[in-house]
């Protein structure tokens, strides 16, 4: 498979130091090849990668002072991606959503992992205006601010299973490693520790946004030998600093969407106690691999437990669960399911690239007139990677849903055991078409009920090419226009759907159902001559009913005379 990775610039890959997603990029690229993958990594020119390297600019912006706007030099890696997109199967973004508008407008299937917090108001309009944007999670944790993006899976990060390793060390002191900030809480790590009687080593590297909280927070409480800070250190020296800890103490204070250093003291068999925010709870299994903590007093308890924990048993778990190799495999997963779909759209429709590829699909940016077919088309190329809601497909069909979806049930009720729902549900969308609605309206959980992309797409696949061939001799003439047919659709409809439900004659319901749907065919293809004569035989097969149906009260009357 050839596949692009696409990395910030503002570290190397990997990162000299501290820098959790460059880490998490090197060790993805470089299981990728070693699966036997063709992997172009776009990235700084200082990167180090079994990869194809394609140099964005020569160094990390971390250590390039003349770069005074990283964002214009992201900018520049799209537009290089997007001129070699066709040179690979699928595209895979870590630079949040900078690719998301750009790249929906091309066909190389792309997929952007976020690795950041997603929590903050902007997030909201950002996921709202690109719903269906294939998107990767690093938690479930990470998802729940914005339940309506478009996930298609949880990946949880990897590392290499020998980079870290137990090493033949006596623990003697709690370990506190990654940054100091206030969302780290460095502080409360040095309070349980104090409260334990054990000593605490901090590692931990303090950006120059948090030097004042250093100094004016932090400093003070840095108590040589009870306390003692090292400053950071690189993946050599993480294994013995890790292995000589009792325990790592991750009193985090904010939603955090993975911790690597979690997963860091696992692969050192390193027991951790982690404070139940974020992502904790689903990296750190309760009693196994560490404790689970609400507050500082609930840590210091948990302590007393650490002597039960296993420390080779933790070590087996970091084996299972969080090994690069799985998650080069997990992506693999991701990566093959979107080259299918797009395949999948492909067969649906060998002229998808004329239509355009919008992320939010508007009704009054369409033609006044457009075939069905294409219609379909659109939705098809809309619909998100892993499903789709009744609700999304009848707003993305917008006009055409009344005609679309009522063609579909009156094909439906042609079968000899299947016109009663089907006629149910004619029936209410005939009332919201002679009251005037834009769309068909359901209940709530009908509206959110999700269905397959894939089965979306086959069956629109075929949908397709029944329309265009229907269209070849359905098209506007005595062009009509939605508005103007809606009400007597709606109420010709509704009668029909009562001759379909209420006439106690087998097979009785194939004759109103087909009516039904070549009403429908002619109203979504604006064909004012179908409609007429379809409208023609709806009122001659009403009154063919009416008149049965009249005859048998008269003959029920006279028969109860007599």
């Amino acid at each position: 498979m050839r596949i692009a990775q696409i990395a910030p610039l503002t570290e190397a890959i990997p990162p000299k130091l501290y820098g959790g997603t460059e880490r998490v990029i090197s060790w993805l690229a470089d299981e990728l090849v070693a699966l036997g993958h063709d992997v172009v990594l776009f990235a700084s020119g200082d990167s180090q990668t079994s990869a194809n390297l394609e140099a964005c600019w020569p160094k990390a912006l971390r250590l390039d002072g003349s770069v005074r706007d990283p964002n214009a030099l992201h900018m520049s890696v799209l537009e290089q991606v997007r001129q070699r997109a066709h040179d690979f199967d699928v595209l895979h973004f870590h630079l949040d959503y900078y690719p998301f508008s750009l790249f929906s407008r091309q066909p190389t299937p792309f997929v952007t992992t976020l690795h950041g917090r997603l929590d903050l108001p902007e997030h909201q309009v950002v996921f709202a205006t690109f719903p269906f944007i294939p998107v990767v999670s690093i938690s479930d944790a990470q998802r729940r601010p914005v339940p309506g993006a478009g996930w298609i899976r949880t990946i949880h990060h990897g590392m290499p299973e020998r980079l870290l390793t137990p090493q033949p060390v006596t623990p003697a002191y709690f370990a506190f490693l990654g940054r100091i900030s206030p969302e780290k809480a460095v502080d409360q790590a040095i309070w349980i520790a104090k409260r334990c009687g054990v000593p605490l080593k901090i590692a931990a590297k303090i950006d120059a946004v948090d030097r004042d909280y250093f100094e004016s927070e932090i400093r003070k409480l840095l108590t040589p030998p009870d306390v003692e800070y090292i400053g950071e250190i690189n993946d050599g020296e993480k294994s013995s600093f890790l292995s000589g800890a009792i325990a790592l103490l991750a009193p985090i204070a904010w939603p955090e969407p993975f911790g690597l250093v979690l997963i860091e003291a696992m692969a050192c068999g390193t027991p951790v106690i982690a404070f139940n925010r974020g992502s904790v709870p689903e990296i750190v299994e309760d009693g196994l691999t560490g404790f689970v903590v609400g507050d500082e007093e609930e840590a210091v308890a948990a302590t007393d437990g650490l002597s039960r924990l296993s420390r080779g048993a933790i070590r087996q778990r970091f084996e299972e669960r969080f090994t690069a190799r799985r998650m080069a495999r997990e992506y693999l997963v991701v990566y093959r399911s979107l080259i299918e779909l797009e395949a999948l759209r492909d067969r649906a429709s060998t002229s998808y690239r004329s239509v355009h590829r919008d992320s939010r699909p508007h009704a009054q940016s369409r033609p006044r007139r457009i075939p069905s077919s294409r219609v379909l088309e659109e939705v098809i190329h809309q619909a998100s990677a892993e499903y789709v809601t009744v609700g999304w497909l009848t707003s993305t069909l917008h006009r055409h849903s009344f005609g679309i979806i009522m063609l579909s049930l009156g094909l439906l009720a042609t079968t000899p055991v299947g016109s009663t729902v089907p006629g149910l549900i004619l029936a209410v969308m005939a009332v919201q078409l002679i009251v005037g609605r834009g769309e068909p309206v359901f209940p709530h959980f009908v509206m959110t009920r999700r269905l397959p992309t894939k089965q979306i797409l086959r069956l629109g696949g075929r949908a397709i090419h029944v329309l265009k061939y229907l269209e070849k001799v359905v098209h506007p003439r005595w062009p009509i226009t939605f508005e103007a047919a809606k009400c007597a659709v709606g109420i010709m409809i509704l009668l029909l759907t009562a001759v379909l439900l209420l006439t106690p004659v087998p097979l009785s319901n194939v004759a109103p159902a087909m009516v039904i749907s070549l009403i429908s065919l002619a109203y979504v293809e604006e064909d004012g001559l179908l409609l007429s004569l379809a409208l023609l035989a709806a009122i001659i097969l009403v009154g063919i009913a009416a008149a049965a149906v009249w005859g048998t009260i008269v003959g029920v009357v006279l028969t109860g005379n007599a």
